[in-house]
């Protein structure tokens, strides 16, 4: 386990697995180290393959720090000083919302070398200004059970039933303390979201990029990703069949190491 200190003092940690060319894993909303098993393997695996790896909690979850308030510039500013730490240049690879981050570092142009984005969740004019003053409500009365309630089920369109279930499971706690964090990515989406001209936004992300989605995912997804790759310079298109939203390391794994070492 490692650290890096980012500008406004943040502490951000990080595990670093093998040496190589460095990749840097960003996970989307509420996911972080604890409860994320499959990035962490997926890291592994990669470091196996001859990469470095690095997978780190994002600010606000697991053993990384917080300062208010939050903006997605110092999210940015984190997996900037993770890159340098590895050595000045890496790879970012992101599941869902973790786009966000990902694309804005690019965008500044920090050492960033590829993009591996996965299920980027951005629809062009889907405002998430309800959603966020719903959130913002629950957070303050300190109802974060309920806050990943409501993400589960009105933000991502979980069924209730299914939703009801999750509490007995033994990673529920890990998610509810990452409630707080829900304002980070769904404010991040809003703004992609209502921004009406992507190729502007992106104009600068010209390093070489693969969206990806799974064949088996929520619906909307496809479509999702299609227009986030033909809003980038140079971007290219995977589908990954049998894969949900969180796709498995068995088959990230090979879509990463064709595209990495191409």
């Amino acid at each position: 386990m490692s650290t890096i200190t980012s500008p406004d003092g943040t502490v951000i940690d990080y595990d670093r697995y093998g040496d190589g060319p460095a990749v840097i894993f960003t996970g989307g909303a509420s996911a972080y180290r604890a409860i994320d098993e499959g990035t962490t393997h997926t890291a592994r695996r990669l470091a196996a393959e001859g990469f470095t790896a690095i997978d780190y909690d994002r600010r606000g979850r697991g053993r990384s720090g917080d300062t208010r308030p939050w903006a997605l510039d110092r999210e940015a500013e984190d997996v900037a000083g993770l890159i340098t730490a590895a050595g000045g240049a890496a790879a970012l690879c992101t599941n869902s919302s973790g786009a966000g981050i990902a694309l804005a570092v690019a965008t500044a142009g920090a050492g960033v070398t590829a993009l591996v984005l996965y299920e980027p969740p951005y629809f062009a004019g889907l405002s998430f200004a309800t959603h966020l003053a719903a959130l913002r409500s629950l957070l303050a009365d300190g109802k974060n059970d309920e806050a990943m309630r409501y993400n589960l089920t009105s933000v991502i369109g979980l069924p209730a039933e299914a939703v009801d279930g999750m509490p007995r499971a033994p990673g529920w706690a890990a998610m509810v303390a990452a409630a707080p964090t829900l304002l980070y990515d769904h404010s991040a989406t809003h703004e992609i979201n209502v921004d009406p001209d992507w190729r502007a936004r992106w104009a600068a992300v010209t390093m070489p990029a693969i969206v990806c989605s799974g064949g088996q995912t929520f619906p909307g997804m496809p479509e999702a990703a299609d227009a986030v790759a033909a809003a980038l310079p140079n971007a290219s298109r995977r589908i990954l069949p049998g894969q949900g939203h969180r796709p498995s390391p068995e088959a990230m794994v090979p879509v990463l190491l064709e595209f990495l070492k191409s």
